[in-house]
């Protein structure tokens, strides 16, 4: 190496090269005159460690920076922990594995079925590099029992710790769902209401842990799972701790421990890069902090840099503001998220309850926030959103109040909120008329309450009189979410604004809109490929049925099931119902309280006669819950327009 004529860096570029701080051009400028200059290369010989920055370069090198999903690459299984599936777990007695979920720093995690329960399952196979020694074995039974004690609807539970050959495997609770990176990822930014509401389930089931004495430490989008009706699931509990132990030297412990640091850099506390075994439950709310501006923002906090400088700005450097990044954000919650991200942890929320309370007016479903916001928010609906249970405690009854019942968005309400403006302004005299008629058909006492003043806003079960009949219709498929509600097969709304089938046996999804009594449901659709049916699953009052089209193998068409009975033996069966593929079709249902009527491109198909009180759906169109719903049974098929236009209430 000659001596470089260039003049030298400074001393502070030096030290701030040699820990890594210096912005990319500076950085690259002094790596080229170094590489030729031996006085630089002996300063930087004597430049002292830094602890602060030894714990951030810990950090890192996270212990799991998110599940490689599945269709991503997968390493051949030649070696210690990818590729297919190892034989001694293919053959343990007592789980069958169905596929691959995905892989990460930790290790593999696969779906699979408890075959004597016949329980789905997930297994997260523990990296051999994790349990190279007794003691790390021990801490992972230890941590498995501590996570066993956590039982919360915003948990996933843990339900066993076993063994295959010489492999680890934590068995799971399987979700059936999506990470909020994931969902982030595919819909950007999310509504301020539906953000909220999933930190605030989050939060809920922080303190449940909190009041166990456990700490998450590595709370991020990938560890927050939103199942199909809208819950939330923190993963990993106990295993963020084991992690960071196992990778302990097991020859001097202490020294490794001290530089220590676990988590995510994208989400990690300024004093978890410090010292994690001090880290408590307010680094776990600084990490939900994070969390939530990430939903807000659709990136990170530091979302520039590499991980050493994501860690250090979350030590030294404030983030972008939320209100330069969108105008739709209500101050105060921005103000909670900068209350969550404080640096110091005396400056933040003490405890996860307390978040849950701060974040309520803004993420309840019910709250005054979400009635005032929900038309101007369609990109998931309401009802994928769930209401956090309130935890009894030895000073606070159980308690659930009427007021913590999810809201469902009827088509009524999207009409007058649509047509809000309308009402109220140009057209004073339709405004007169829907005023009488809402008056005439409520009652005065009904008129006269104040809690009702937005009759868009009540339920089904609180309206008790139809209102006004409407022409407009309600695009469905711009209100889908199919990650979220697919029953089964998989189902994506396209660039065009279709809602595509692959060819699945018994592929269906829910379409999550609470329905007035009487509407008209319409559907049009071609099927690509397959032979088996389409249906149209309803709701008819109490009851819930289906409209098959070309069904049984038979070209039977009619609605099941009535009394019981299928469309093979019930008065609505009509045969020769023959789909053609290519061909676009358009099926509707005519729902009134005393009948439904069933259309196949506009020419009446079949006819029920009753309130709906003996419709059932068939065991191969079940879904998880009372809702409208669509079917392609092994057919490829789109749906090109999905919509509902309310008729009365």
């Amino acid at each position: 190496m000659n001596e470089t004529n260039a003049t030298h860096p400074t001393q502070a570029e030096l030290e701030s090269f040699f820990h890594g701080t210096l912005a990319e051009p500076d950085r690259q400028r002094i790596e080229d005159h170094i590489g030729q200059c031996d006085t630089c290369c002996d300063v930087l010989r004597t430049i002292p460690h830094d602890p602060l920055v030894e714990r951030i370069h810990a950090a890192t090198s996270s212990i799991d920076d998110g599940l490689t999903p599945v269709g991503s690459p997968t390493p051949s299984f030649q070696d210690e922990d990818a590729g297919t599936v190892p034989t001694a777990l293919l053959d343990h007695p007592r789980y069958r594995i169905i596929r691959q979920l995905g892989q990460g720093g930790m290790g593999i995690v696969y779906q699979a079925e408890h075959k004597l329960m016949e329980r789905p399952v997930a297994l997260k196979v523990i990296s051999s590099r994790l349990m190279k020694n007794e003691l790390a074995v021990e801490r992972f039974h230890q941590e498995v029992k501590a996570a066993a004690k956590l039982s919360h609807r915003n948990i996933v539970a843990a339900y066993d710790a076993e063994q295959a050959g010489d492999m680890h495997f934590l068995v799971m609770e399987y979700i059936d769902g999506i990470s909020l990176d994931q969902l982030v990822a595919r819909r950007k930014p999310l509504p301020v209401l539906h953000a909220c509401n999933y930190v605030m389930q989050a939060a809920q089931g922080l303190q449940h842990a909190y009041e166990r004495g456990t700490v998450h430490r590595d709370i991020k989008p990938h560890n927050l799972m939103r199942t199909s009706r809208g819950t939330i699931k923190i993963l990993d509990f106990g295993l963020a701790r084991f992690a960071t132990q196992s990778e302990q030297s097991p020859d001097d412990p202490g020294l490794t421990a001290d530089f220590t640091a676990l988590g995510t850099p994208d989400y990690m506390a300024p004093e978890q890069a410090r010292d994690s075994k001090r880290a408590d439950i307010r680094a776990d709310l600084y990490s939900l902090g994070c969390t939530l501006y990430f939903l807000l923002a659709g990136h990170a906090p530091f979302p520039e840099g590499t991980a050493f400088e994501k860690v250090l700005g979350h030590c030294e450097r404030q983030p972008r503001p939320l209100s330069d990044i969108r105008d739709d954000i209500p101050p105060q919650v921005i103000a909670i998220v900068e209350k969550l991200m404080a640096k110091s942890p005396d400056d933040r929320y003490q405890t996860p309850a307390e978040v849950v309370e701060a974040l309520k007016p803004y993420g309840h479903p019910d709250s005054a926030y979400a009635n005032d916001t929900a038309a101007t928010q369609p990109s998931i609906p309401n009802s994928m959103l769930s209401v956090p249970k309130v935890e009894p405690s030895p000073d606070r009854p159980s308690q659930r109040s009427s007021s913590q019942r999810p809201a469902k968005v009827s088509p009524f309400s999207m009409w007058v909120r649509k047509n809000r403006l309308l009402i109220g302004g140009g057209g004073a005299v339709l405004g007169a008329i829907v005023a009488l008629l809402v008056l005439g058909n409520f009652g005065k006492d009904d008129a006269s309450d104040p809690s009702r003043s937005d009759l868009a806003e009540l339920t089904v079960q609180e309206r008790t009189t139809a209102p006004a009949t409407t022409d407009s219709w309600v695009n469905l498929i711009s209100l889908s979410d199919p990650p979220a509600n697919t029953v089964a097969g998989n189902w994506e709304v396209t660039s065009t604004g279709e809602l595509h089938a692959d060819a699945t046996p018994g592929a269906r999804i829910m379409l999550s809109f609470l329905p007035p009594r009487e509407y008209d449901f319409e559907v049009q659709f071609t099927r690509n490929s397959g032979t088996q049916s389409i249906a149209l699953h309803f709701l008819d009052g109490e009851g819930t049925a289906t409209f098959d089209l070309d069904g049984w193998s038979e070209n039977l068409g009619g609605i099941q099931n009535i009394d019981g009975e299928n469309i093979r033996t019930n008065p609505t069966r009509v045969d020769n119902v023959v789909l053609e593929n290519g061909r676009r079709y358009s099926a509707e249902i005519r729902v009134r309280r005393d009948q439904v009527q069933a259309f196949l491109d506009g020419q009446l198909l079949s006819t029920y006669e009753g309130d709906g009180s003996n419709l059932t759906l068939l065991e191969l169109w079940t879904l998880p819950e009372k809702s409208l719903g669509l079917g392609a049974y092994d057919s490829d098929t789109t749906f090109h327009q999905v919509r509902l236009r309310p008729v009365s209430n």
